[in-house]
């Protein structure tokens, strides 16, 4: 068996996929077995994977109907044989020396989880993204100590102590089954938050590497993704029932985790604000205020709202909050404008990697 399983859900990515396939099979560290899932793509993405499998004799394929980027993940998890589990984003590539960096970590401390930081790739633009917990090996006690009260929401709003990224992680299998396989299919948004975070409560050790940029995220502009998704709120209280479980299963055990809870949601309330706003929205503006006010009034939003504290944000932030608590959807509207098009203006990191 090998030592690692490399995992990498496709579907329509046909001008990326290749180079984040071979972006893993140069990988300097071989003992690997590579599951590509095709998750019903309908470009060329199925016939690309099954030209690499006849190259290598690590690369398996898995052909299936379109189910999500869960059930993909389920897919290639369930046929995996290695002792640690890695994912890869089909639209992302990594260095040669990830997982040589990663599975020599693994196997010098038997850790359940490594992690590394991150590179955010923008057409002309690359970034270097570090974690707010500091590198280091970290036993059950020093997790709850240093990691636990920050994992969600490192204390400047919004940023995770922990990226919440599988992609960017190695896990051991026997850890990752237990969570991966709970993870709703129904979830589209936040997949990589219901799996790494319970994951991570579970896990009992962990190491966090220095200075090892390995992940490379490829960020396409806003322009070309702007889009508007009339189920995203929906999707989001799926993701906020997962969550508010996971609460309850940590409570006594992570006394601030509510807490955290209320900052990545009110991050959520904003998001939705974010996308019923769109510019491909064609509802009409009372339509839209109207939708927005029944998203505001729902418990967890609301609770959210009126629970976090205004002194960890910037001004801007502060601004928004306080308009949502208010209800000022005009002025809302207003500031969403007066962002974007500032954004058309100069190139903005986002505060959130995917996931």
């Amino acid at each position: 068996m090998p030592f690692l399983s490399i995992i990498v859900p496709i579907y329509n990515v046909e001008p990326y996929v290749r180079k984040c396939i071979e972006s893993i099979l140069k990988q300097e560290f071989v003992d690997f077995e590579l599951i590509l899932v095709d998750d019903g793509s309908t470009d060329n993405c199925s016939v690309i994977c099954d030209e690499y499998a006849e190259l290598d004799a690590r690369v398996t394929v898995i052909h299936k109907e379109n189910g999500g980027l869960v059930s993909a993940r389920k897919a290639g998890l369930s046929i995996a044989s290695g002792q640690y589990i890695g994912y890869v984003d089909s639209d992302d590539w990594i260095e040669v020396d990830m997982y040589q960096s990663l599975c020599n970590a693994a196997r010098k401390f038997d850790v359940d989880i490594v992690i590394c930081d991150i590179v955010e790739n923008y057409p002309d633009l690359e970034v270097k993204r570090t974690q707010s917990v500091a590198p280091g090996l970290y036993g059950k006690k020093r997790m709850l100590q240093d990691v636990y009260p920050v994992m969600l929401f490192s204390g400047e709003y919004y940023k995770f102590g922990l990226f919440p990224s599988v992609s960017n992680k190695l896990f051991k299998r026997l850890l990752l089954e237990k969570y991966q396989f709970k993870v709703d299919d129904k979830i589209r948004l936040g997949e990589d938050v219901a799996c790494t975070y319970p994951s991570l409560l579970e896990a009992n050790s962990i190491c966090i590497l220095e200075d090892k940029y390995l992940y490379h995220y490829r960020q396409i502009s806003s322009s070309m993704t702007a889009s508007y998704d009339e189920k995203f709120f929906e999707k989001i209280l799926i993701l906020c029932e997962r969550l508010n479980d996971l609460k309850r299963e940590v409570e006594g055990v992570v006394p601030n985790f509510a807490e955290q809870l209320h900052y990545y949601f009110t991050y959520l309330a904003t998001a939705t604000v974010h996308n019923e706003f769109s510019r491909h929205n064609h509802k009409s503006f009372r339509e839209k205020r109207i939708f927005i006010k029944k998203m505001l009034a729902h418990k967890d939003m609301k609770k959210a709202l009126h629970a976090v504290h205004m002194n960890k944000m910037s001004l801007k932030s502060k601004i928004y909050i306080w308009l949502l608590k208010k209800h000022h959807i005009l002025l809302l509207y207003g500031l969403i404008w007066l962002s974007r098009y500032r954004s058309n203006m100069k190139v903005l990191s986002p505060a959130f990697t995917k996931g």
